[in-house]
């Protein structure tokens, strides 16, 4: 069984996942970001997307905020890092460093090959 993890910030779920199925990715594309290449859920429609989901066999997971840093991976900001945006749910600037949130904690272990964890002032800002 697939697991996907949903990222809550704010009021919403964000998460990033391409299904084989063009059936999954149809049922679900109203919540597609075209231009963030994620899916955005909102807490209120949290529940139809999990059913539709865990009908065509996948798990969610959920990664609450102060979890977030266990999925994040900062690099240089002009560093190039098409290959890991492909793996992130979320991008994050700050000076002359970007944190990247990443899909899953495979993602991350990778990701740490050219980055590092955040530090105390990014974990303030994630």
């Amino acid at each position: 069984m697939t697991v996907i993890n949903f990222f809550h910030l704010d009021d919403s779920y964000i998460f990033k996942h391409y299904f084989d199925d063009s059936d999954v990715f149809e049922e679900l594309q109203e919540y597609y970001d075209e231009l963030e290449y994620r899916f955005e859920i909102g807490e209120n429609e949290i529940k139809n997307v999990m059913e539709k989901l865990e009908a065509h066999g996948f798990k969610v997971n959920f990664v609450e905020g102060e979890e977030i840093p266990e999925y994040t991976v900062v690099i240089g900001k002009y560093e190039k890092h098409a290959d890991l945006l492909k793996k992130s749910v979320d991008v994050i600037e700050l000076g002359d460093e970007k944190a990247l949130v990443l899909k899953d904690k495979v993602a991350k272990e990778e990701a740490l090959d050219r980055g590092e964890e955040p530090d105390e002032e990014w974990l303030s800002r994630l």
